[in-house]
């Protein structure tokens, strides 16, 4: 009865919102190789879905998967991966050492890795062509400000040609994994969601239970937290504080973090620093102007990332000492924040929104952070000047599900920590939690055990504990001298 039950809802679903407008096309048969030359079947093609799928008249687009066959006689139910911010996931399929990355997976299930809407659109990329204001990384008003007059200008770009950016939202997501999984005559699936991808995945376990058997969500916050809280960010500070004042090396010159990030904010603050750096658009040499409201972007931005983070300690040092050369680097990689407005990406997080009591919540926060809001930037500088998304799915409720989901998270991940996870997980009455000590946003399900053991298992229906993994020390970079192990220092 229950297969039957679950039979009559897909052909209802296929009749509700696909009509045809999931169609796959330029679908091909496709080997695959990981870097020991370990052969994997696979499918590409593309999804054709409507950008909106509530607007009749919306323009059609397309999304790239794979589906990669299992290397199992008997394989569990197939597996569905979702990328986080707006990027793409099929690209991991294609590059051997990624793949192989995902080989013991493959001993279990088949894996499907279907593109964000978005994702590689270049026609949702706004670019700026005005003059670029000297106090974007002074000022968190100017910038807002700028964004305010970027959003007004984008919008109206993409209005002229026919894009609706009200389409690219949690639900219509949600909806094309679905779709996918239909197109690909798959009646059950997993789900694997990172980041942003999770609250993807959370979004369909919302809005189509009865299709979901397991689901991962690794350095996730749920669609109800879209927004953050500052104190994570101060916090973050407090915890890399602990690690420096271990390494004796760092702790020598550095005998309090936290007063050091204070003190170079402080500085920047009265005096901004200038640094010369490349127009990305143009290629001309440009001097631009960092306040502390621009390092705390780029520490935002670095500060939980296990590849930047072991450069944070000689950042700051230096700017300390007045010396901008590694300040550069950094202005360098963050400057396109200045100059591109993602149309996709700026309406996903505006279209989730937040309370008006955790809005008050942040408010506060902010008033009381050194770094002000700047976790939620830039979406605070467009919120209010962005179309209304209209969803039938409340992004605002907190999730409550019966799903067998498993949690992945970093501990020195700021942008959706422990404890937020932790919060979401109270609706959840079949979670399991493993925190991994030293990752970051992006590293925990880089620890060996977590990917070669707890993933593989969890999926194959064993009862995996919540428990506490270690990735790895962290190797902080000489605060002086020459070094090799970050690009803004090698070879100097």
């Amino acid at each position: 009865m229950k297969n039957i039950l679950l039979t009559m809802l897909i052909i209802f679903d296929m009749a509700a919102h696909c009509n045809g407008q999931a169609a796959l096309v330029d679908v091909e048969n496709k080997k695959y190789k990981t870097t020991e030359k370990i052969k994997v079947e696979g499918q590409v093609g593309y999804m054709v879905v409507p950008e909106n799928r509530n607007n009749t008249s919306s323009r059609e687009i397309k999304l790239k998967y794979i589906h990669l066959k299992s290397i199992a006689d008997n394989p569990s139910t197939p597996l569905i991966y979702l990328e986080g911010g707006g990027d793409g996931s099929t690209w991991q399929a294609e590059d051997p050492e990624e793949l192989t990355f995902w080989l013991e997976v493959l001993e279990v299930s088949d894996l499907i890795f279907l593109d964000q809407r978005g994702a590689g659109d270049n026609s949702l990329a706004y670019i700026w062509e005005g003059d670029f204001p000297t106090a974007f990384f002074i000022s968190e008003e100017q910038s807002n400000e700028h964004y305010r007059r970027m959003t007004t200008a984008g919008l109206a770009h993409f209005e002229n040609k026919g894009i609706d950016v009200t389409g690219y939202n949690l639900e219509e997501n949600a909806r094309d994994v679905n779709a996918l999984a239909t197109a690909l005559g798959i009646n059950t699936y997993s789900i694997f969601g990172f980041s942003f991808g999770s609250q993807i995945g959370m979004t369909t376990m919302k809005l189509f239970p009865e299709r979901i058997e397991r689901a991962i969500l690794a350095g996730s916050d749920a669609p109800n937290q879209a927004f953050n809280y500052p104190r994570y960010f101060d916090q973050q500070i407090d915890k890399i504080a602990n690690i420096v004042s271990q390494d004796t090396m760092l702790s020598a010159k550095i005998p309090d973090f936290r007063a050091l990030v204070e003190r170079v904010m402080l500085q920047l603050e009265e005096t901004p620093a200038t640094v010369s750096i490349k127009n990305p658009l143009t290629g001309d040499d440009m001097d631009l102007d960092i306040g502390s409201f621009g390092l705390a972007i780029i520490l935002r931005l670095d500060i939980d990332d296990n590849d930047d983070l072991p450069a944070i300690p000689r950042l700051l040092y230096t700017i300390d000492q007045g010396d901008y050369e590694k300040l550069t680097w950094f202005a360098q990689k963050r400057i396109v924040y200045g100059l591109a407005l993602p149309g996709n990406g700026i309406n996903q997080q505006v279209a989730s929104g937040a309370t008006q009591a955790r809005w008050a919540e942040i408010k506060m926060e902010a008033e009381q952070s050194m770094f002000g809001n700047v976790v939620n930037f830039p979406f605070t500088g467009a919120k209010d000047h962005w179309p209304e998304n209209k969803l039938k799915v409340n992004t605002l409720e907190p999730m409550k599900t019966d799903i067998p989901t498993l949690f992945i998270t970093g501990t020195l991940d700021h942008r959706t920590p422990v404890e937020q996870v932790e919060e979401t997980m109270k609706g959840f009455s079949n979670a399991t939690h493993i925190k991994v000590e030293n990752a970051g946003h992006a590293q925990a399900i880089w620890d060996a055990n977590v990917n070669n053991i707890f993933i593989p298992a969890f999926l194959s229906g064993e009862k995996v504990e919540s428990q506490n993994e270690y990735f790895s020390d962290i190797t902080f970079l000489p605060l002086e001298g020459p070094t090799k192990g970050h690009p803004s220092v090698t070879g100097r």
